[in-house]
């Protein structure tokens, strides 16, 4: 189970949100542009203890962009549409603003500067979530220009290659870069063709504003998608943090349940059947039903002990001991014997020395047996024969119990089995559960057979302790050989 505790964080998951305030648009969202609100916070976002971003005004302006937006829309529209209407009242009245030109002193030029003009502010205003759409408007508008200079024009036309490298692309603000350098040429030429070399100079100071607004753009833009980035990796190793917590959690839980259904069912299995063998020899066997009694109560006291062990490993502070191995085996056989239950253990090669193999080998051997206790309808005898070997261990527990018996109704959670399987397939092995003939005869066998790497560690000691033993003859004839010469000399 995970026992690491949460680390308070509100700090930075308010860091999170100030620097996630207007993030660019998700890979394969389909969604054309992207959204200035706040992203939700990701799961475990107060473990991330993220860096407080630098600027007090900078992180207010982005946990308030449309203020920001605002601003840049009201600094460009105020003195823009003071001017188109100023041009319009102006040619309504016939005063001529433009001076000689003709074309621009009549009221419906000034009508259509006012219109491009208000659709320029509403598209500043916009510009987060529509930035296509508004470095559109900004290079349509540098078609209509007021002065050979465009001096206001190219302002709205800078914030929008900047939106677009934040927000969209660098792909995007280049190709929207070089859109507006021939906007500004072709707009600088068609106010005053005749002025060359003043019409080039102002084109190349054009399109040098448009470069450092994209280099701008694109700078920021690339770092906030870097930081997203960053964000996205830290969610999601705070969401597989948390899975693999949860899974740890499933697995300890799944593991003391299986410990629990092995030591409640052998014991209470056999403390029922010690009772009723004592009620039933009480007025028949006095002493008969006092012994089963007293291995009633040392059952009991021994699956206290057991299940106090197995729940204190919940309990960093609880005293631990060792899980029991194969030097319990003699008495947990001992245990069904006194329930009544005939048991032959046969036992034939050398048993590994891992702690976890023997466990296995117990749960196995007990789950087994104490199946057979409940289920085995007049059984004389239980056979249990476990055979070590260097390709792995094979454990048969074989009852002579009439078969009718295990077509009754179980009240067991079917726990039992699926702890064996659960078991012996951590080490490549499998369980085989099923009656020794044809239905309706006689016997049920479990056989469990445990792989390779059940006894690989103990496999592997004997061939290291081989080779030493061959290496300490060699160097005992060694040294016999060079006693020999010295003497022959």
């Amino acid at each position: 189970m995970d026992r690491r505790g949460r680390h308070p964080g509100g700090g930075a998951a308010e860091t999170e949100r100030r620097l996630t305030s207007t993030p660019g648009p998700a890979r394969g969202s389909g969604t054309p542009f992207a959204s200035s609100a706040p992203p939700a916070q990701p799961a475990g976002a107060e473990d991330l203890r993220l860096p407080k971003p630098p600027g007090f005004i900078r992180a207010y302006l982005s946990r308030h962009p449309w203020l920001l937006d605002g601003f840049i829309a009201g600094g460009y529209g105020l003195p823009a549409l003071a001017f188109a209407l100023f041009s319009f009242v102006t040619g309504v009245f016939g005063l001529s603003p433009f001076g000689d030109d003709t074309i621009r002193n009549t009221p419906v030029f000034a009508v259509l500067l006012l219109y491009i003009t208000a659709a320029v502010v509403l598209a500043l205003l916009f510009r987060r979530h529509v930035p296509v759409i508004t470095a559109a408007i900004c290079a349509a508008a540098l078609l209509l220009p007021t002065t050979p200079t465009q001096q206001l024009d190219a302002i709205p036309m800078m914030f929008a290659l900047y939106a677009l490298a934040v927000y969209r692309s660098s792909r995007s603000a280049w190709l929207w870069t070089a859109v507006a350098a021939v906007a500004g040429g072709v707009a600088t030429f068609l106010y005053d063709p005749t002025a060359v070399i003043s019409n080039i100079a102002f084109t190349v100071l054009f399109v040098l504003l448009m470069l450092v607004a994209t280099l701008v753009g694109i700078t920021f833009g690339n770092r906030r998608r870097y930081i997203q980035a960053l964000l996205d990796r830290a969610e999601q190793l705070a969401r597989e943090r948390d899975q693999r917590a949860k899974l740890a959690t499933a697995d300890e839980r799944a593991r003391i349940t299986r410990e629990m259904h092995d030591i409640v069912a052998h014991s209470l299995t056999v403390i029922v059947s010690l009772s009723d063998g004592a009620a039933a020899s009480v007025e028949r066997s006095p002493a008969a039903a006092a012994e089963a009694m007293r291995q009633t109560g040392a059952t009991a006291r021994r699956a206290l002990t057991d299940m106090r062990r197995s729940l204190g490993l919940l309990d960093p502070a609880a005293p631990l001991a060792p899980q029991p191995g194969l030097a319990e085996l003699p008495e947990l056989i001992a245990s069904y014997r006194a329930a009544g239950l005939t048991v032959r253990y046969t036992a034939a090669g050398t048993p590994p020395a891992d702690p976890l193999v023997q466990l296995t080998v117990y749960r196995v051997l007990q789950e087994a047996l104490t199946n057979a206790l409940r289920y085995a309808v007049q059984s004389t005898a239980v056979d249990v024969v476990v055979a070590y070997s260097a390709t792995g261990i094979d454990i048969t527990v074989t009852d002579d119990g009439v078969d009718p018996g295990r077509g009754a109704v179980s009240t067991g959670s079917g726990q039992g089995l699926i702890g064996m399987r659960e078991r012996v397939a951590a080490y490549g092995g499998t369980v085989a559960a099923g009656p020794v003939g044809p239905p309706g005869s006689r016997g049920w066998r479990v056989a469990a057979t445990l792989g390779a790497s059940a006894v690989a560690p103990a496999a592997e000691a004997h061939r290291v302790a081989s080779s030493g033993s061959e290496s300490a003859d060699s160097a005992a004839e060694s040294r016999k050989s060079t006693e020999g010469e010295a003497r022959d000399e």
